[in-house]
């Protein structure tokens, strides 16, 4: 798919991504285990086969810099024989084996962009339908009870402890709604956009209205906080554009109107409790952080950090799980204060100097959305784990950097 375009190798990549949780739940295995990095693996080869020039050029310039210190360092202390050797090789891989998606999406074109966003309102669509499978028919109905599922199965706290959070396809609540979070600013592009056909609005406001049902429908409250924060952080940089503004009203109150038609959407009303909010800030934010930054400076070992995730068949070799729910904590009991040092420069290099307002590209709007959606995501890390390697969430999230590189790459050449 990707010999064929860039567009549809991605398209392709997600199409496994979306299946990938049911896969690995119902196919225990060694080789579903990486199912998706398979995937990675032939959207890679794909790239360097069919696109010399392109492989060029996203090889040059200070991205592809950061890009290969992000993964040199990790890739060093894999070798440091602290953990099992198997586990520090999984961990690597979650580690940096999604990073170089981030320069291919350098070279995506409008072309791409525009074909990946009707493969995603497909996809978004058919999640949609396996969240409600799910919704009507229980957990049992797709996914076995096992060492994969586990998670699933105790994520029973929806509308009072009477029904599960809603995994769709996916491989838990989390992975669903993240994945559904980051499609949108891509869709709202063609839904909003200048010069978009009438057919292709209709397929992403149909991958819009399925995106905002699949983030109440699984029932977790991060993607909802996100939302929520990145539509307003978008507002805030386009100066409070009354086009933007529009955007931002009518995806808040079809999500208000979804959320209050339904009990089992409304879980992220638990956030209306100030003492709970605060407990969990101080569970994966607080002086621990920094207790950790002195204990571990070089790290623990990679494969050490919570939130890793071990597969079922290596859990008998995983090392005692240190730190916080919190990605900035893992980065550091991984790679210590280096890795995390390494990661916070390149995503403030990225955020801090944002995009032009008044882009000479048919993607302005989309472009203005990656960046509020990026930010918040980088700003909400230190609560909860899982940025750089969920399935796919973490590739989509990783495709929008690249794609603000090139933005910020092209801008700095017409200023020179």
């Amino acid at each position: 798919a990707t010999l064929r375009s860039l567009g549809l190798g991605f398209v392709a990549l997600f199409a496994v991504g979306y299946f990938n949780g049911s896969i690995r739940a119902n196919y225990l295995s060694v080789f579903t285990t990486f199912t998706f990095d398979a995937g990675v693996l032939g959207l890679y080869l794909g790239f360097l086969i069919g696109y010399p020039r392109q492989v060029q050029q996203a090889i040059s310039g200070t991205a592809a810099t950061w890009v290969l210190t992000l993964m040199l360092w990790p890739t060093v202390l894999a070798f440091v024989p602290i953990n099992d050797f198997l586990v520090q090789l999984v961990a690597l891989r979650a580690t940096i084996w999604f990073v170089p998606a981030l320069l291919i999406a350098t070279q995506l074109r409008t072309a791409d962009l525009n074909l990946l966003v009707r493969g995603l309102a497909v996809l978004n669509l058919m999640a949609l339908g396996g969240g409600m499978y799910v919704y009507f028919y229980g957990l049992e109905a797709l996914y076995p009870r096992n060492a994969v599922t586990e998670l699933m199965y105790r994520s029973n706290d929806v509308a009072g402890y009477q029904y599960h959070r809603i995994p769709s396809f996916f491989l838990n609540a989390h992975a669903y709604g993240g994945t559904m979070l980051f499609t949108l600013p891509l869709l709202v592009e063609r839904c909003l956009g200048r010069g978009v056909p009438l057919g292709d609005r209709i397929v992403a406001s149909a991958g819009i209205a399925a995106a905002l049902v699949g983030i109440l429908l699984c029932a977790a409250r991060q993607p909802v906080v996100q939302l929520v924060l990145a539509l307003m952080v978008a507002w805030l940089f386009t100066r409070l554009n009354l086009t933007v503004g529009l955007v931002v009203c009518l995806l808040l109150t079809i999500g208000a109107l979804l959320a209050s038609s339904n009990e089992r959407f409304q879980r992220f009303r638990t956030l209306e409790d100030t003492t709970y909010v605060t407990q969990r800030v101080r569970a994966s934010a607080n002086a621990s952080f920094f207790e950790l930054m002195v204990r571990y400076p070089m790290g623990a070992g990679l494969g050490s950090s919570a939130g890793t995730s071990i597969p079922f068949f290596l859990a008998d070799r995983a090392p005692e799980q240190i730190g916080l729910e919190n990605e900035y904590s893992r980065i550091l009991v991984d790679q210590g204060l280096i890795g995390l040092g390494l990661w916070i420069g390149f995503v403030g290099w990225l955020i801090l100097r944002p995009p032009p307002l008044r882009l000479q590209w048919s993607w302005g709007l989309g472009i203005m959305l990656m960046y509020a959606w990026v930010t918040v995501n980088w700003a909400t890390a230190f609560i909860g784990a899982g940025t750089l390697s969920s399935i796919p969430q973490s590739i989509l999230l990783l495709v929008q950097m690249g794609v603000l590189c090139r933005v910020r790459q092209l801008y700095s050449h017409s200023n020179m």
